[in-house]
């Protein structure tokens, strides 16, 4: 081949339509795994979900490492570095997650790795009421192993789907649209007042055009809906 000369490579409507179903399958792989429910206890009644100080879920990491094996056998996670220290507040940890997918073979990448790095953070525990100096840490290792943790389960939960139930990612496509199509669709009353919120109207006003003196006397929704938009002169 001489200089200047490139060579192209023929992409035909076949390779396309079988790097179509192959896309297609792999979202279907992880979109399975998104629908998975995650359990509340194991089968010796071991909590696999917890709540955190705010309110908040999580999962425990021997779980998400299950399910990993389960899945994604031979991953494998790898610190990025040392832990680095905010002051003497935080400590921060950084690694990156890499699962063998073989639905990267089709695409000639060979080894089928995938990867995705997170980091994550806690604050350090001293003695109650002591200064914050190294001589009053409780014990740096848990603090150092609970920060690996969080960013651990963040780059499993970003790279396979894992847990996403509980960590609020899930994405429900079945009856999905907008407020009001989901509420003209279902009839429900937490969907209404969805709407109503939405649309930035206020109960009573809402109350006033209805002709109603409780919002449960309105039992409708999409009439509501549909008298509600005629009475704004909304199309």
């Amino acid at each position: 081949m001489s200089n200047g000369e490139s060579m192209s490579l023929e992409v035909t409507g076949e390779f396309k339509e079988r790097i179509r179903k192959f896309k297609a399958e792999w979202r279907r792989k992880y979109k399975e795994i998104s629908k998975e429910k995650t359990p509340q206890v194991d089968g010796a009644g071991r909590r696999i979900v917890e709540k955190r100080p705010d309110g908040f879920d999580f999962i425990i990491e021997a779980y998400m490492r299950e399910c990993l094996d389960k899945h994604f056998p031979g991953w494998s996670w790898e610190m990025g570095g040392a832990p680095q220290f905010l002051g003497s507040e935080w400590v921060i940890i950084w690694g990156t997650l890499s699962i063998v997918d073989e639905m990267l073979v089709p695409f000639g990448i060979n080894p089928p790795i995938r990867k995705f790095s997170a980091t994550n953070g806690v604050r350090v525990k001293y003695k109650r009421g002591a200064p914050h100096t190294a001589d009053n840490v409780i014990d740096i290792g848990n603090d150092v192993s609970s920060a690996n943790s969080k960013a651990f389960k963040k780059s499993i939960n970003q790279l396979t789907h894992i847990g996403d139930d509980v960590y609020g990612k899930r994405i429900e496509e079945e009856g999905a649209g907008s407020l009001e199509d989901v509420t003209l669709a279902s009839n429900d009353a937490t969907a209404f007042g969805k709407w109503v919120s939405e649309n930035k109207l206020s109960f009573g006003e809402v109350m006033e055009i209805l002709g109603v003196k409780s919002m449960t006397e309105v039992t409708d929704f999409a009439g509501a809906i549909k008298k509600i938009k005629e009475k704004k002169e909304w199309t």
